[in-house]
């Protein structure tokens, strides 16, 4: 069977392509300036939010939010849900964003306020959230999002899952 060097050659740029692409969705999930966050997902911004909650079938955040001057401070942890950690233990990556939003549930903007993990390491029983910096001129709310990839093993064996949660929406 002969194989001829530009089929070799287009396959390899096709498939590199289709790598490049499916690997920057996974690591490109902010929302644009504009997008709408879905109203059970919007947190109004107050001068302190002293015992907040937020839950997704992934996630548990509790949060404190405090406010001075134009400076915000977030401080909490993040729990993985019990049936995520017992069956992929290892986390490979996981990205935590905060968007502001405006009166409208339009983001403003998006800061990454990922808590610090070593990939292929064992799920931690929590990670602490310290995010402190200048809210944007007429910010409201705000909206938790995220994306991971977790793993069976350290080795790769066993299968991946990924999560995400992305509550927004285009204008």
């Amino acid at each position: 069977m002969i194989i001829h060097k530009a089929a070799v050659r287009t396959c390899t740029i096709m498939m590199c392509l289709g790598l490049m692409v499916l690997s920057g969705c996974a690591y490109n999930l902010k929302p644009e300036a504009g997008a709408v966050a879905w109203k059970d997902a919007r947190i109004a911004l107050a001068d302190a939010i002293p015992d907040g909650i937020y839950e997704t079938g992934d996630v548990r955040v509790t949060y404190s939010l405090a406010q001075k001057g134009e400076i915000c401070t977030l401080t909490g942890k993040l729990v993985f849900d019990r049936s995520l950690s017992d069956s992929f233990p290892v986390i490979t990556r996981f990205l935590f964003y905060m968007s502001y939003l405006d009166d409208a549930g339009k983001v403003i903007e998006t800061v990454d306020i990922s808590p610090v993990i070593h990939a292929f390491s064992a799920i931690p029983d929590s990670l602490p959230l310290n995010f402190s910096g200048v809210r944007p001129a007429g910010s409201k709310a705000f909206a938790f999002h995220y994306y991971g990839g977790f793993h069976a093993t350290p080795l790769k064996e066993g299968g991946q899952w990924d999560i995400y949660h992305f509550p927004f929406r285009d204008r």
